[in-house]
């Protein structure tokens, strides 16, 4: 089967982002919002990403104290704070996390700053499907002592999952 049609592009999506992953890789969402919530649930449901969720700054800190997640989606704003205070602090620990910042606006000087001051980088909102797998496997790949592939999915649960499908459009 081809990769340049959508069920060739599907099968080797399955089949590659599964290898070699022998547990779950820890992710934590600090975003307020239930639409966003919601949106990030059906794209990462079928993979092997524990998930911790988050609202504000002071729930992230504990959550990431307690559970050490590998990496951090963020919302640009929060009610208790921004992405920057969270940052300084989750920036500090002794294994900090890869941190990606969520935004609804494209924004070039937010995309820099994140960057410059330690983040993975900037995933904007309403969120895609394969761009939020991309991002999140290129985070897990650069952490220390990565797995080969380290984002492994349920083959079954994949295979139904209409989020899964615009990604294995995309690729």
């Amino acid at each position: 089967m081809s990769a340049k049609t959508p069920q060739g592009r599907k099968q080797w999506l399955v089949e590659h982002l599964g290898k070699g992953a022998d547990s779950r890789s820890s992710l934590m969402a600090v975003l307020p919002t239930r639409e966003d919530r919601a949106a990030l649930q059906r794209i990462i449901g079928p993979c092997r990403w524990e998930l911790q969720w988050t609202g504000t700054c002071g729930e992230a800190i504990d959550v990431f104290r307690r559970a050490r997640p590998a990496i951090v989606i963020c919302d640009r704003d929060l009610a208790d704070g921004d992405w920057r205070q969270l940052w300084d602090i989750l920036g500090r620990e002794p294994k900090p996390p890869m941190f990606i910042v969520t935004s609804r606006l494209a924004d070039d000087a937010l995309w820099a700053e994140v960057l410059n001051v330690g983040g993975y980088d900037l995933l904007l909102k309403p969120f895609r499907a394969e761009e939020v797998i991309r991002m999140v496997h290129a985070a897990a790949m650069e952490l220390p002592l990565a797995r080969p592939t380290p984002l492994a999915c349920d083959r079954n649960a994949v295979e139904s999952n209409q989020a899964f499908e615009i990604v294995c459009r995309a690729v």
